[in-house]
């Protein structure tokens, strides 16, 4: 049996991961913050030693393998990327709390065997990988063999376009790991959404005419009057049904974004994007949704509404739990206990289950 820590542990993924795997354990001991979490973490774990902040830890119960999933909020495209250095004050430089408590980890002769981390992959890019380097050689002289790499859920099993780096850091110079290789997508995103979904997830038609709009703003094209070059119009629908008696003939959206074509196709099943479409590219994940963060504001699924009419809706929390690969047994557990705010944040934080699982079993 292992003994496990599970740093930023958020619902604890990595702890139903290595259920999953069937790797034998014990959670020793945990590190959130958050009262949310830490009470979906009980819901879904059982009774566990939270002890709270990490900045607050003086020091950390022995342990085989941490794992510190910690913020990216100031790493990600999608944040300021004001990076984490030390003595920042980011939420992002809250890493090197865990090389405070290794430092006291390897003072008492207790420096864990494994070491998991996961952040987005912009942390290897090259405004943060000179900082990430220094973290590695900070871990190369305690006698870790460092292993990383950017993998994507939907090549582990998951219908969602997520890409995060993973490292699996061993205090063993002469150890060997090697990621588990990507395999086929054969769940669809279809297959992981309810059938009766609330009209409060149905983007409005001032939404959808807003995001569908390519009138001619300065040399910016986004209008409904919008009309691909050597096609017959009336093969797809334009803005869906944002038109009085309007009906669409095919089950298509055209949904502009920045591509020598100037748009793309969804049909149903299919994940949007749903902000500033003409300047993206990729807005159209086929039978996919795009990466799931801690709102799903931005984000949409084409669907068949009441009407029989193609539209777009958000995604509900329990679709977004599933999308991170939890199932309906273990969603029951929280999915009445929380506001839909507080689970679409828990499911953005976290790590698709199924690729940790992965990891775990290699």
């Amino acid at each position: 049996m292992i003994k496990v820590i599970e740093l930023f542990a958020g619902v604890g993924c990595q702890r139903e991961a290595l259920k999953r795997a069937n790797i034998e354990h014990e959670a020793v001991a945990i590190s959130e913050n958050d009262k949310y979490a830490s009470r979906a973490y009980e819901l879904l774990h059982g009774s566990t030693n939270n002890l709270g902040d990490i900045r607050e830890i003086e020091r950390l119960p022995k342990a085989d393998l941490w794992t510190y999933s910690f913020p990216c909020t100031d790493i990600s495209l999608a944040g300021k990327r004001k990076g984490f250095d030390k003595g920042s004050g980011t939420h992002s430089s809250l890493l090197w709390e865990v090389q405070r408590l290794l430092e006291v980890a390897k003072k008492n002769d207790e420096l864990p065997k494994y070491l998991l981390m996961e952040n987005v992959k912009n942390i290897v890019s090259k405004k943060f990988m000179p900082l990430f380097q220094v973290w590695l050689d900070y871990l190369d002289s305690l006698g870790y063999k460092n292993f990383y790499k950017i993998l994507n859920a939907k090549d582990y099993g998951i219908p969602q376009n997520r890409e995060r780096c993973f490292m699996i850091s061993i205090r063993d110079k002469d150890a060997h790991y090697e990621f588990p290789k990507p395999t086929p997508l054969t769940k669809k995103l279809a297959e992981l959404l309810e059938n009766d979904v609330d009209e409060k997830y149905f983007l409005s038609k001032k939404l959808i005419t807003c995001f569908t709009d390519m009138k001619d703003r300065h040399g910016l094209i986004r209008g409904l009057r919008f009309r691909p070059k050597y096609m017959n119009e009336t093969d797809y629908a334009f803005a869906i049904t944002t038109h009085a008696g309007y009906r669409p003939t095919d089950n298509y959206i055209i949904v502009p974004q920045a591509t020598k074509e100037g748009y793309a196709l969804a049909e149903v099943g299919d994940g949007v994007y749903t902000n500033r479409c003409p300047s993206k590219r990729g807005v159209v994940q086929k039978s996919m949704i795009p990466t799931i963060k801690t709102s799903v504001t931005d984000i949409g699924v084409v669907v068949d509404d009441k009407d029989e009419l193609i539209s777009i809706r958000r995604l509900t929390p329990r679709e977004c739990w599933r999308l991170m690969g939890w199932c309906d047994e273990e969603i029951d557990k929280v999915i009445n206990e929380f506001s839909n705010t507080q689970l679409y944040k828990m499911a953005g934080n976290g790590i698709v289950v199924e690729l940790l699982t992965c990891l775990f079993e290699f």
